[in-house]
């Protein structure tokens, strides 16, 4: 089977025009044929533009978006391969190999889920280090609590659509709760990197990026938690 033939690419967002071809580009580079790519969008800068620019290199397609969750589960519905691949529109793939070989491991090792390292692709070094933290500790918890990034999660879909897709009354974490429904033996954070940038870090504060993180998971249980929760700050 071709690789068109297996996954298709889910893509979410919003106001990206300054970061989604860096994705494009990548995808590229990563030489995936005809592969079907879903961008669901709700931007009201010039991100659509961006994405029609590189219709003539990509089999891209634009549906309407929404939060997140919203937008990663409408595109699903549309795929008809047996695996789905979510990519955040800020990511840039550093392997030109990566997304093959995610899915020759998720077949390989019969998973069900996969997940990728972060790395930041900026000069900061403060971000670079909480993204290696990160990093370590999700090697740590895998064993028992998976965590495949949204940024990078290689799913089965008939998975995905079993757990029900993402829980769209989570503004945020949405990927941690759909991710840690999934069997542990089953999941795997391949040996390849993703990066985004230091933008989140800059906007909540590095010290609070971290806070905010160690918060959403101590509370993962406690639904009073996340009820109250504002993301303003995060998503802004």
């Amino acid at each position: 089977m071709k690789l068109s033939d297996k996954i298709t690419i889910v893509i979410p967002s919003k106001n990206e025009e300054n970061y989604i071809n860096h994705l494009l580009n990548s995808l590229r580079q990563q030489k995936i044929g005809d592969t079907r790519i879903i961008i669901a969008d709700c931007s009201t800068d010039n991100t659509r533009d961006v994405i029609r620019n590189n219709r003539s290199f990509l089999n891209v397609e634009i549906i309407d978006g929404g939060p997140v969750a919203m937008a990663r589960n409408n595109a699903a519905k549309l795929v008809i391969t047996p695996y789905i691949l979510f990519i955040d529109a800020d990511v840039i793939l550093f392997d030109n190999y990566m997304i093959r070989d995610a899915v020759f491991e998720l077949e390989y090792e019969n998973l069900h889920l996969i997940g990728a390292k972060i790395k930041c692709y900026e000069n900061d070094l403060r971000a670079e280090f909480g993204f290696f933290v990160f990093n370590e500790i999700n090697q740590i918890l895998k064993h028992f609590s998976p965590f495949a990034v949204g940024a990078f999660m290689l799913t089965r879909k008939d998975k995905f659509d079993e757990y029900g897709g993402f829980q769209e009354k989570f503004s945020t974490s949405e990927d941690y709760f759909l991710s840690r429904m999934y069997d542990p033996q089953k999941f795997k954070i391949i040996n390849h990197y993703f990066g985004q940038d230091a933008r989140r870090f800059k906007k909540m504060g590095y010290f609070g990026m971290g806070w905010y993180l160690i918060k959403n998971f101590i509370n993962r249980n406690n639904q009073k938690y996340w009820d109250k929760l504002d993301n303003s700050k995060y998503w802004s």
